[in-house]
């Protein structure tokens, strides 16, 4: 948050980084933003840990946890009404505010076809327990597959293929689907 606008909060981060195996493995592990955690526009908590494995020269992984929240987030089904640009939290019947946690974790594989040319198989889960985050209280998983190709050394191209599944609830299409694909491309530069 900027530091003029009225939910600015003075906030602590803290990380600290391991690396080991003859630098094949690296631990990443962050505190992010602790400053006691009210509900305010996007005051989240986060606790975050990374792991990096390098298999060989072309193969290598990245996988990544976390669990973040705010407390005493507006009930979707109370009388306070949320900031705007943020969603309520599904509290217990009776609530009028409630801790809203979220936990996930992602994982990229990556090979390196040529010079120019990497694959990446991304797969993710994410528990949005009281649907804060998202705007449905629901489980997700994301299954990618990306191609990255260089052109130069500044741009990358990357297409993309991708496959969501929101397990609880329908919270795709205006909550009507569980299911989607996407084909997106990013074009990416590099400064």
């Amino acid at each position: 948050m900027a530091s003029w606008t009225p939910d600015a909060k003075p906030s602590a981060t803290a990380c600290a980084s391991y690396t080991f195996n003859n630098g094949n493995d690296n631990v990443y592990t962050c505190v992010n933003g602790l400053n006691g955690g009210r509900y305010a526009y996007n005051n989240l908590q986060m606790f975050d840990n990374t792991w990096y494995h390098k298999f060989s020269q072309s193969w290598h992984m990245a996988t990544e946890a976390w669990y973040m929240y705010e407390r005493d987030v507006p009930s979707v089904s109370g009388p306070i009404e949320p900031e705007k640009g943020t969603n309520g939290a599904f509290c217990s019947t009776g609530q009028v505010r409630c801790l809203a946690p979220e936990w996930a974790m992602v994982n990229y594989v990556e090979k390196q076809l040529s010079a120019r040319n990497c694959l990446s198989i991304r797969n993710d889960f994410l528990d949005d327990i009281k649907g804060q985050r998202t705007g449905y209280q629901t489980r997700y998983a994301e299954e990618t597959l990306m191609w990255g190709h260089w052109v130069g050394n500044t741009v990358i191209l990357r297409p993309e293929l991708r496959f969501d599944r929101s397990f609880d609830v329908a919270a795709y299409n205006h909550g009507t689907r569980k299911n989607q694909f996407q084909l997106a491309m990013d074009v990416i530069l590099k400064y």
